[in-house]
């Protein structure tokens, strides 16, 4: 029952104050995402209360004794009129949410959620997490990169953030407090007590609190929304991303579509969309009602009862609620004072009226509090690590300490990483110029979004200058910069256009590299001064014309060498005047004629002979004819070569590819001249020598790779065969057609080729087996210590003009296995040391080194081959290589006489499979019988180029690092062993295909599973390609089953696809990075011919071969992103994939990368 009318209903508590207020009215107003407040009118018998001391405090004010009421802070106080007893003051009771609105800032959140940065402004104005609660589904927030607090107050920053994220809140109150409830779905609103009837007002009073008025509206709201954003990163990807919820086909279609939407996930986008569209149709329905229920409280599910419209009696969410209240019996002295400014006739108790939804729609706050703008643009000082004069990402973007930001450290955490606008930005084309730590910058936020500030320029101030002083140099345009880090130096490309002085200066602080692919032309007006302060080198390979039209001045303070390979033709207009301060020595291998038109004299000591037309003339103390003596020597030719200019490094400013190197003829003279020199010494040697040293190359090639076969079908892989006549074309067709080659195009290339030794071009390993010394052909010269012969091991599972063996190239075991390639290993050493023997039959033998090569399993026979060697006893070749036999010393010690020199190896995968031996599995550790593990201080050099792209499951990486070098290469595992075609087609399945279920209202294109392979193809696109094939989404028809005749739906199966055309030249850079590393080292390799077609690279891949290779020869390899795309479009094979082969997905790929089995100590080393 309510109280008696007599009694008081309302009360105001005060913690920690003594007082004697009695409520004589109020009314307030609260509604969820909003913070209440609560005006009361009280009246006490102390007319001097300190109203400073009632400020902030808290207080309950209480609906009625033992029932509801509202909590808060006391946020204003005042003192109004004053009767005979009574005098009446006025507070104002609010949240502390509210005190969030008398605090304003400008301040940078990053790497934080909404609920985050939320929960550290509340925590800073006291409201500790006893005080607040996050009541949120299962939605997941993202950390916010950068979110701005600009020129708001904190109220209004927290209310703006919930607005965005569709987040609401809601008070729930006691007598001892207020709790701040943040949610994101109807379960964080709680439920009221007992439900209240529906009783219509008939201005009698009801027994218990009924709800008197209740109405409800519906209104048009949009009916869809669409969002679109634009990614920098991703800019070729459409983020759009919309929400429709099915209604009826007669409802008119409104959207709603703004850009941006602030989004750079598809997914987040539709969240957005969603929760934009709940928030438009959130009052779609909203019930407005009447009563005198002091239990109401925004935020909380009411129930209604009785109502004659059954539908309605049922939960309804109360998202607004004003409240009011009075109580004139307080005013014992005079009753009617407060009641004449009433206009309704409400004189006494309570009542309320509100504002209702319907339980299940979804409740979103209103964009009532928009985001602040930055009007125009502002200044910033860009920032960066300490210690660090540049500081930027791959974009070239910045970070920048803003003049407002009173939190930054002017560090690398300052900022979100800003955009750099340039003049000029294209695909690996453009202008770049980063602004450095320090400088102040010009700062633009695009649509005025404070969240997304880039750089538009930079400017000078009082600190910070410009390069020369102003106005005296103000006809000077142009770009300076400052070396870093340390700023000592300087480049500088400035024009001056001050007439009379006009210049174009240039300054390089160290190096200044050109390279000029065609012509280069320069006319000198005037006069033309070159300084060289060191050597100068210069190379023409073809002819050089100089003309010199005055006279030319040569001075050689030190030695003048003029080699001519032919003939020298000087021609003198008038007189040849040569002076020698000590001697003139002329020689000639066959003729010396010196001719003179009238006069010829040789004058010498006062003695002379002349030759003139009357005769000849000889004068001296004595002439001499046929009477003894020798003639007079000279000090003879002593020449120096020219040492050749290298050519700068095109991708690498400043850096060489190496140093430069004295010509051929340099050499040859150098080693002429030292000859006689050492003769003497060298024959004292060679008289003390024994044998000579054997250095035995063995190349042990990979699974599939087969020299000999893959020289049977070298014209077959050509791609230049257009030129054939029709008879040759026919005849190669034929041929190839016995290896499995078919479907020749016009151009002459077969679209079908072998999977197998005979379809594979030669590997890396074969190659440099080619270019490895070979004294079995070539005699050694008769001073030589050491002597070379090369030795190769057909690749695993192949049999020279045989078949492969399918067996040995599944697992690696078998009669062509990796044990048995070892194992077959002596008896190709002894074929070419027999051969040696032939060809340089007196030629003896004192020591044995080794130079191993391997790739893939070949790579894993080679380790197990140096395994052998290193076998106290020499393990297999110690049964062939006996001392005293084909040249070798009776002495031979295999343990001091045998060393191993380099050991060179292409991406090692042993992947043995022997069940028998308990190895189910390429892609573990266990590889029964071969012993892949290389100690430390095994060889003078062992070094492993590996697969940076090789993906595969079943292709584990048999790694030796720790001990030894591995250098990572880009490529999959064929681009750094060879044996790709030239160019060939990929057709291949990019994910694993997977059943998606079609209906009438859900085609292909709306699937869940079909728009992540839309976003998949424009990742790998974006990253991976850029100009050549396709990556898409395909799908193909599932067979109908009996049950599936009158169905509706349809089953297909669908995935990510590529198609595209690619070469295999990548291979090529992996061999020359052997080489030369293995150069390094005295292995006799020859020099690559740049004219043969299997070795040459393409003009587009040499200045990233070149790249690679500097950085591999200083251990490591960095490629711009435009170059890997370019290697990933073109070169990079995709070996790891979904399609099957022979029914087998033999080419997996690995859930994140490829496994690695670090080099470590194994089972039988040594025995």
């Amino acid at each position: 029952m309510f109280n008696p009318a007599n009694q008081t209903h309302f009360s105001l508590t005060l913690d920690g104050l003594e007082h004697d207020f009695q409520v004589l009215r109020f009314h307030g107003r609260e509604a969820i995402s909003q913070p209440y407040r609560f005006e009361l009118e009280l009246v006490s018998e102390r007319p001097d209360l300190d109203l400073e001391a009632l400020l902030h405090k808290p207080a309950f004010l209480a609906f009625s004794p033992a029932g509801p009421g509202v909590h808060g802070l006391i946020q204003q106080a005042g003192q109004g009129d004053a009767g005979q007893r009574l005098t009446r003051y006025r507070v104002v009771l609010a949240p502390q949410l509210a005190c969030l609105a008398l605090r304003s800032n400008q301040r940078i959140f990053q790497q934080l959620t909404v609920p985050q940065i939320i929960a550290r402004v509340l925590e800073e104005h006291g409201i500790l997490a006893d005080a607040y609660r996050f009541q949120l589904g299962p939605t997941v927030y993202p950390p916010r990169d950068y979110c701005t607090q600009y020129d708001e107050s904190d109220l209004h920053f927290v209310q703006r953030l919930c607005e965005e994220e569709g987040l609401h809140y809601h008070f729930e109150h006691s007598p001892d407090g207020h709790l701040l409830v943040f949610g994101d779905d109807q379960t964080a609103f709680p439920r009221l007590g007992q439900p209240t009837p529906y009783i219509a007002d008939t201005g009698l009073v009801a027994d218990e609190p009924v709800i008197k008025g209740f109405v409800l509206r519906l209104e048009g709201r949009t009916s869809r929304v669409t969002r679109r954003d634009y990614d920098f990163q991703k800019p070729r990807l459409r983020m759009e991303a919309a929400y429709r919820p099915q209604q009826k086909q007669d409802q008119p279609d409104l959207e709603d579509y703004d850009y941006p939407g602030r989004f750079t996930d598809r997914e987040r986008g539709k969240l957005l969309s969603q929760r934009s569209l709940e928030r438009h149709r959130a009052d779609y329905r909203q019930a407005e009602g009447r009563s005198d229920q002091p239990n109401l409280c925004s935020g909380h599910f009411l129930e209604m009862s009785e109502h004659p419209r059954g539908e309605w009696n049922d939960l309804w969410l109360l998202t607004e609620v004003r409240h009011e209240g009075r109580q004139p019996q307080v005013l014992e002295e005079s009753i009617t004072s407060d009641t004449a400014d009433s206009q309704d006739d409400f004189h006494q108790g309570y009542r309320n009226r509100f504002l209702a939804t319907p339980w299940d729609v979804h409740y979103r706050p209103p964009l009532a509090h928009p985001k602040p703008r930055v009007l125009g643009t502002q200044t910033a000082v860009v920032t960066g690590p300490a210690g660090e004069e540049i500081h930027c990402d791959k974009y070239g973007r910045v970070k920048v300490q803003f003049h407002w930001d009173r939190e930054g450290q002017a560090d690398d955490k300052t900022s979100c990483w800003l955009r750099v606008a340039g003049g000029w930005a294209g695909n690996a084309l453009g202008a770049v110029a980063i602004p450095r730590v320090g400088m102040e910058v010009l700062v633009d936020f695009l649509e005025g979004d404070p969240d997304q500030p880039l750089v538009s320029g930079c400017l000078y101030h009082a600190e910070h200058l410009p390069p020369y002083e102003l106005p005296a140099h103000k006809t000077r345009t142009l770009f300076k910069s400052n070396s870093s880090p340390g700023g000592s130096g300087y480049n500088e490309l400035r024009i001056e256009d001050r007439k009379g002085q006009e210049q174009f200066f240039i300054h390089a602080q160290r190096d200044w590299d050109e390279n000029i692919e065609h012509d280069q032309k320069i006319r000198v007006g005037h006069e033309r001064h070159d300084t060289v302060e060191a050597n100068a080198y210069g190379e023409f390979k073809a002819e050089e014309h100089q003309t010199i039209h005055l006279d030319r001045k040569v001075e050689a303070r030190l030695d003048d060498h003029l080699a001519v390979a032919n003939n020298q033709h000087i021609r003198l207009g008038n007189a040849q005047l040569t002076r020698a301060g000590r001697e003139i020595h002329l020689k000639a291998g066959q003729k010396l004629v010196i001719e003179a038109g009238q006069e010829l004299t040789l004058k010498a000591g006062g003695s002379f002979i002349k030759l003139d037309a009357s005769g000849v003339t000889v004068f001296g103390p004595l002439a001499k004819i046929n009477a003894g003596g020798s003639p007079g020597s000279g000090s003879g030719l002593r020449l120096r070569g020219p040492w050749l200019p290298v050519a700068a490094a095109s991708a690498l400013a400043g850096q060489l590819l190496a140093r430069a190197q004295p010509s051929a003829l340099a050499q040859a003279l150098e080693e002429a001249e030292l000859q006689e020199e050492e003769e003497e010494e060298e024959l004292e040697e060679a008289k003390e020598e024994t044998g000579i040293t054997l250095r035995i190359g063995v190349f042990f090639d990979g699974t599939g790779n087969n020299q000999a076969n893959a020289a049977l079908t070298a014209q077959c892989r050509r791609d230049d065969r257009e030129l054939y006549s029709d008879e040759t074309l026919q005849s190669v067709a034929q041929h190839c057609a016995r290896y499995g080659f078919k479907d020749m195009n016009e151009a002459g290339v077969f679209s079908t080729t072998p999977n197998n030794s005979y379809g594979n071009a030669p590997s890396n390993v074969a190659l440099l087996a080619d270019l490895y010394a070979d004294n079995t052909a070539e005699r050694l010269a008769a001073n030589a210590f050491i002597g070379y012969i090369p030795v190769y091991l057909e690749g695993i599972g192949t049999t020279s003009e045989g078949d492969d063996s399918v067996f040995s190239q599944a697992s690696g075991e078998g009669e062509a296995g990796v044990i048995s390639r070892v194992e077959q290993s002596p008896t190709k050493i002894i074929e070419q040391l027999r051969t040696f023997r032939d060809t340089n039959p007196t030629v003896k033998i004192s020591q044995l080194e080794f130079d191993i090569f391997g790739f893939s399993r070949g790579a894993a026979a080679a380790r197990h081959f140096a395994n052998e060697i290193l076998k106290p006893q020499g393990g297999v070749l110690a049964e062939t290589l006996k001392p005293g036999q084909l040249g070798l010393p009776d002495s031979l010690n295999w343990e001091t006489d045998v060393q191993i020199n380099f050991i060179g190896l292409f991406d090692t995968v042993a992947a043995i499979v022997a069940p028998w031996r308990g190895d189910f599995s390429p892609a573990n550790h266990l590889n029964p019988g071969v012993n892949l593990y290389l100690p430390p201080g095994c060889a003078r050099k062992v070094l492993q180029l590996s697969a940076r792209d090789e993906r595969r499951w079943n292709f584990a990486l048999n790694s030796v690092a720790p001990h030894h070098q591995e250098i990572e290469l880009p490529g999959a595992h064929s681009d750094i062993g060879g044996g790709y075609l030239p160019q060939m087609d990929e057709k291949l399945l990019l994910s694993k295909p997977q059943v998606v279920v079609l209906t009438p209202n859900r085609p292909l294109e709306r699937t869940s599973a079909w728009q992540r392979l839309e976003e998949e193809a424009y990742k790998w696109e974006a990253e991976r390609t850029s100009t050549s094939g396709q990556v898409a989404p395909i799908y193909w028809k599932l067979p109908e089953s009996p049950g599936d005749r009158y169905s509706q739906t349809e089953k297909v199966m669908v995935a990510l696809a590529i198609q595209r055309k690619v070469y295999g030249d990548l291979s090529k850079v992996a061999l020359r990075v052997m080489r030369e590393l293995a150069v390094q080292y005295a292995v006799p390799f020859s020099v690559i011919d740049e004219n043969d077609e299997a070795a040459k690279l393409p003009p587009e891949l040499q200045s990233v071969a070149e790249k690679i290779l500097v950085f591999a020869l200083k251990s490591g390899c960095s490629l711009l992103p435009a170059e890997n795309r370019l290697l990933w479009d073109r070169y990079i094979h995709l070996s790891a994939h979904w399609t099957p082969s022979s029914g087998l997905l033999l080419s997996k790929p690995a859930p994140n990368r490829r496994l690695i089995f670090n080099n470590k100590p194994q089972e039988g080393y040594p025995e």
